[in-house]
């Protein structure tokens, strides 16, 4: 044990006396394909490269030097961001050399706004124009702003006096904005300014704030400046007319997002663009939405070889140029999403306990076991049913929440089980990447009246699986075990006040290209208490509720090592808080039809998410510089829905079908569910097994036992239920006795 200690703390070690000795991260070439018009002439240059969100729209600043004219040209991809589809066919131009802000022979850069209804292009002569579009990122149809006068070459200062603007960008929210002076650097006039603007996207209200000095890192003329999707990467390119192995990519670490006074350089490539195949003047540079791709224009001014061309270039990692970082917000904040949705998923299923318990009072059993599957897949509807139906034909006790009960009833212990599978999606925000999840669980509990409360326990295993939607193969895979105390206290005028103290182990791995790069375990208490009254107010039957839920979390340190070598990343230990108020009316209405009954019941529910925004602190090995990062709360308002029936035969079978819907208020974020139900208190002549073990690849094994007389029908089948490659078999046997 020692030994291997002290193994792991020499690796440790390694890595971190070694990180300078790392090879860069570069990029793999995919494909080129030439620029033409609709003619199919070279467009004469093709500079600044941008996509519409979608990747279906590509545009290329084109700079004049050959034709004489400025245009901002526009094609049409069949496929999404493959450059081999584009259709010169659906050329559309936009004049920049029209109107009084006439940008001359020397554009370069131009930049959509964050909704792509203005389109802004410049020229390293001075002048700017703004175009406003009628659709987004689409050119076909728009119209130019008047001319605010200003030539951007001194009109507006920062730098050395004099910015000869070979690119423009702005940072998410257009409050900053940043031109590349494209001076050759051995003349010492290189960088990228930064200005504060008084309103966004408004060039004209900058202000001067910083300039980043990029004559030390790069050798010829800068071209394009990019950012990355957060502000905590700066790219730059530059080139000379010459040689392409001057060819070089300068990237800078930004501890502040979009702050360029707290870049720090960390690396350039060189010799990138000769590995794919070219000879061509490289000069503008672009990437697709989620940071995959990397695209690279050629641009003719009199030289030759692969001109007029654009290049694409597969990345490992989102942004991932000299060094890959894991996207610290979205993988945190999935984190703190799966800490809370273990505390949802164990307190709503022990309430689902106790309105079980009093939808079926005078019949309702305190034994009960069903599996509820929240499926957003039309196809596992059928899956959901028999599962649900075969775990509820189980032999009860009778029991009643209102009713005096036997000295037996009263002294032993009542159990249950429920199985929950849920499938959604967290919404995206400014600052994080969309996340789908999945989580399954189970749990087991026990209950008994004490002085006419209710009190029991429960204990659920869950796994959540959380798929970060960038484009890379990061996930996050995590094991928990909670424990629960619960009690229902009856209180006056027919109300009741449901708690819960509950407490948590979590053990969560990142994984990256299906590999296990980092593993930080967690622990959490928590507390859930609802109120209802059972009078029913109006006509309608209303019924008031309420509910808060908090919890405390603490997550270990924990280091991640990337996929590739020179991506680790120590983060600190985190606690943060989590919790929601809610309240809202339901109804549950029972009709009386001869000796069946018709339950007819749902809730509309406000929910405010009380969750805090969370700090996170890591820091990169490669600049060993600790940054802070916030999770923000993804949506502070939030409605739920819920309506359904359930239908209770004279013998004690049930069936339930209830709809339900969460809604985000101030945030694009929704998830719809659907629950069936069936369910019997009589004993029937089958028998199922149900058998899972996570530990051996998610295997689940069935036995089903029917009697049909004198015969008996066996169903036997194995599944490995989650595994990305299925293995599953089934057999039936039919055999009687005479």
């Amino acid at each position: 044990m020692i030994k291997k200690i002290f193994f792991k703390i020499f690796i440790i070690s390694f890595f971190v006396l070694t990180s300078n000795s790392f090879a860069v991260v570069m990029p793999v070439f995919k494909q080129s394909a030439a620029v033409t018009d609709i003619t199919g002439d070279a467009i004469g240059g093709p500079a600044d490269v941008t996509f519409s969100p979608d990747g279906t729209k590509i545009h290329f600043t084109n700079f004049s030097n050959k034709t004489g004219f400025a245009f901002l040209r526009q094609f049409t991809l069949t496929t999404p961001f493959d450059i081999s589809t584009m259709d010169t066919s659906s050329e559309v131009r936009l004049d920049l050399n029209a109107g009084s802000d006439d940008l001359g022979s020397f554009i370069q850069g131009h930049a959509f706004n964050s909704d792509g209804t203005k389109v802004i292009a410049i020229s390293s002569n001075g002048p700017l124009n703004i175009h406003t579009l009628t659709t987004p990122y689409d050119i076909s149809d728009s119209s130019q702003e008047a001319d605010d006068g200003i030539n951007y070459v001194a009109g507006i200062g920062g730098g050395d006096g004099t910015v000869a603007s070979r690119d423009i960008e702005f940072n998410n929210d257009g409050t900053k904005m940043y031109l590349l002076d494209g001076g050759n650097d051995a003349s010492g006039d290189g960088g990228v300014v930064e200005y504060n603007l008084g309103t966004a996207f408004v060039p004209s209200t900058a202000t001067s704030v910083n300039e980043v000095d990029t004559t030390s890192t790069l050798v010829s003329f800068e071209q394009d400046v990019e950012f990355d999707d957060d502000g905590t990467r700066m790219y730059v390119i530059d080139s000379f007319t010459g040689a392409s192995s001057l060819v070089k990519i300068a990237v800078y670490k930004l501890s502040t997002p979009f702050h360029t006074s707290t870049a720090t350089f960390v690396g350039s490539i060189n010799n990138f663009f000769n590995a794919s195949g070219g000879t061509g003047t490289p000069l503008g540079l672009g990437f697709s939405s989620d940071g995959m791709k990397l695209y690279q224009t050629t641009y003719e001014i009199g030289g030759s070889g692969d001109l007029d061309r654009v290049y694409e270039y597969d990345l490992v990692c989102p942004y991932g140029i000299v060094i890959c970082e894991t996207d610290a917000v979205t993988a945190i904040g999935a984190q703190v999403e799966i800490a809370k949705n273990v505390i949802h998923q164990n307190s709503s299923t022990i309430f689902k306990r106790f309105e079980w318990l009093r939808r079926n009072d005078e019949r309702a059993n305190l034994t009960n076991h069903e599996v509820k599957l929240n499926i957003h897949n039309p196809i596992l509807a059928a899956l959901k049913t028999n599962l649900e139906n075969s775990l509820n034909n189980i032999e009860y006790t009778q029991a009643s929440l209102k009713k005096e009960n036997s000295k037996i009833n009263k002294k032993n212990w009542s159990y249950w089980s429920h199985g929950d599978i849920s499938f959604g999606r967290v919404g995206d925000t400014a600052s994080s990447k969309p996340k789908e999840v999945k989580t399954r669980g189970i749990m087991f509990g026990g209950d008994k009246f004490v002085d006419k409360k209710i009190f029991g326990y429960a204990f659920r295993y869950g796994n959540d699986e959380v798929d970060i939607d960038d484009g890379s193969s990061d996930e996050l895979d995590a094991q928990t075990f909670s424990l629960n105390i619960y009690s229902s206290v009856p209180l006056k005028n027919r109300s009741n006040l449901n708690l819960l103290f509950g407490a948590s182990y979590l053990m969560i791995d990142q994984l990256g290209q299906d590999q296990v790069t980092g593993s930080r375990n967690g622990k959490q208490i928590y507390t859930s208490m609802s109120y209802e009254n059972e009078n029913e107010y109006t006509k309608y039957q209303l019924i008031p509720f309420g509910k808060l839920e908090m919890g405390i979390t603490q997550f270990s340190d924990y280091t991640d090592f990337g996929v590739v070598s020179n991506s680790v990343e120590s983060h600190e230990s985190l606690t943060f808080k989590t919790g929601n108020i809610s309240a809202g009316l339901k109804f549950d209405d029972i009709l009386y039809l001869n000796e069946d009954t018709i339950s007819r019941n749902g809730f509309i529910e406000y929910i405010y998410d009380l969750t805090p925004n969370i700090d996170h602190h890591l820091k990169n090995h490669i600049d060993n510089t600790t940054l802070k990062k916030t999770i923000n709360t993804h949506s502070l308002h939030n409605v739920k829905g819920n309506i359904g029936f359930e239908y209770m035969y004279s013998d004690g079978r049930t069936i339930a079908i209830n709809y339900e819907r969460f809604q985000s208020l101030d945030k694009s974020g929704h998830k719809d569910s659907l629950l069936i139900k069936f369910g019997g208190v009589k004993k029937h002549n089958a028998n199922l097994d149900l058998i899972y073990d996570p530990i051996n690849n998610n295997n689940t094994k069935v036995s089903y036992l029917k009697q049909m007389g004198n015969f008996n029908l066996k169903l036997n089948s194995n599944y490995s239920l989650f595994s990305k490659i299925p293995d599953y078999g089934a057999n039936l046997e039919i055999s009687g006795t005479f």
